[in-house]
């Protein structure tokens, strides 16, 4: 399970990119963060589970593989309450 801390790292990194125009998937987001890609996918799939992110589900391994990734208003919302705290 993905740490809060680990779940915020994600999602700015999602939301820099989409401030940027820059699609943003798991192999953008392992660089970003210098992650294995399934320590991104692990972190994704509970961002998912969370109703944290939206994105295209894509058949890439290690999966789950997300792309054009979106933080979503709870994602935003988590994001500010962790930033804030």
């Amino acid at each position: 399970m993905a740490s809060d801390t680990d779940l915020a790292r994600l999602l700015q990194a999602v939301q820099d990119g989409d401030d940027r125009d820059a699609p943003v998937d798991n192999g953008v987001l392992a660089g970003v963060l210098v992650w294995s890609l399934d320590a991104v996918a692990e972190c994704l799939g509970e961002a998912k589970t969370r109703s944290f992110i939206w994105g295209m589900r894509s058949g890439q391994r290690p999966a789950p593989w997300y792309t054009e990734l979106e933080v979503t208003v709870q994602g935003k919302r988590f994001l500010a309450d962790h930033q804030s705290a």
